[in-house]
């Protein structure tokens, strides 16, 4: 067992929204603590609400759930501020903070001229540099994408913090495996995807000589849960039908075989097409939707190929009333499960 899957009673946290304002992420943290979720993961979409403020404002009003960031950019810092920034937050809220770091979206790294010519070289140099600073070590480095000449960070990490690579190409898949304590799989993910990637972070863990339980595994899940399932597909289908639209060329999305359809949709007229005409299967395939008792079923299977954590992430205006359910229903199917107990 990994140390994600020890650290929770079962795999179902929250994603707060990047549109919620800082000043609310206190009272909203409290409730999804007191509610019954296992875990907060704040996401940080340029340029909405900063990660680690979000986290660290989650964290200080909760008392026991871990918190953690979706991806904060390897990019938009540098790894001797984010290593300071993590160590400063793992210090005063000891076990509770899970960081999570990735790229960043192309377009946004564009915008501010800050997209790396070699990716891949890039995360490995910002990973590595952050783990060594984290631990106390001095990091001398002329690299790709970053410089550190003889740095030292001044109050280190007090315990081995655990840090998310969150990645999708099969290459950033590898690197995780060599070098993270967990991968984060992207919103819209499905079994199928999670297989694939999945073998592409063992990979990576066989090349370093690591074990497989050294590593964790997290997703972000578009959500809706009601008493009456065709009510539920009915409210996420035009939430799904944006997020497909905008994301026709991610793995997470080709790997299903349905792109050309898609992108069939889209031009014929753009996120309302595909909303009228995307299959039900694909609610399926990429979301978690329908009644307590099938979302249940839904989350054990990706239990069962290996997901330790689970942020739900509900972008439609039954927000609220779909976490209650949630709490009330779905979480002690799937906490009192032999699939989530072992």
């Amino acid at each position: 067992m990994n140390r994600f899957r020890a650290a929770l009673t079962h795999p179902l946290g929250v994603a707060i929204g990047d549109m919620l304002p800082p000043e609310q992420i206190a009272t909203t943290a409290q409730w999804i603590e007191s509610a019954g979720y296992s875990h907060v993961t704040v996401p940080e979409d340029c340029f909405y609400l900063p990660a680690q403020v979000g986290a660290t404002l989650a964290l200080n009003a909760t008392e026991r759930i871990p918190v953690g960031t979706s991806i904060v950019s390897a990019m938009t810092r540098h790894p001797a501020i984010l290593a300071m920034e993590i160590a400063g937050i793992s210090r005063a809220f000891p076990g509770r903070f899970w960081p999570g770091i990735g790229l960043g979206l192309p377009p946004w790294l564009e915008q501010m001229g800050l997209m790396p010519e070699r990716p891949v070289a890039a995360m490995r140099e910002a990973i590595e540099s952050i783990k060594q600073l984290l631990a106390g070590g001095t990091v001398e480095l002329t690299g790709k994408a970053f410089t550190l000449d003889k740095i030292t960070i001044t109050h280190p990490a007090a315990e081995d913090v655990p840090v998310t690579m969150g990645v999708m190409s099969p290459m950033m898949l590898r690197l995780s495996g060599q070098i993270a304590d967990a991968t984060l799989f992207a919103a819209s993910g499905g079994v199928k995807y999670f297989e694939q990637a999945m073998a592409d972070v063992a990979t990576g863990l066989q090349r370093s000589g690591r074990p497989a339980d050294a590593m964790g595994y997290r997703t972000i899940a578009l959500v809706c849960v009601d008493r009456d399932g065709s009510r539920a597909r009915d409210i996420i289908r035009p939430v799904m039908a944006e997020f497909l639209a905008e994301f026709a060329d991610m793995s997470t999305v080709t790997l299903y075989g349905i792109s050309d359809e898609l992108k069939a949709m889209v031009s014929r007229g753009g996120a309302d097409a595909v909303a009228r005409e995307m299959p039900d299967q694909w609610l399926e395939d990429l979301a978690l939707v329908g009644t307590p008792r099938e979302v249940a079923d839904q989350v054990l299977r990706w239990v069962a190929v290996g997901i330790d954590a689970i942020a739900v992430f509900l972008p439609h205006p039954s927000e609220r009333d779909t976490l209650a359910l949630l709490a009330e229903e779905v979480i002690p199917l799937v906490a009192e499960s032999r699939e989530w107990r072992g």
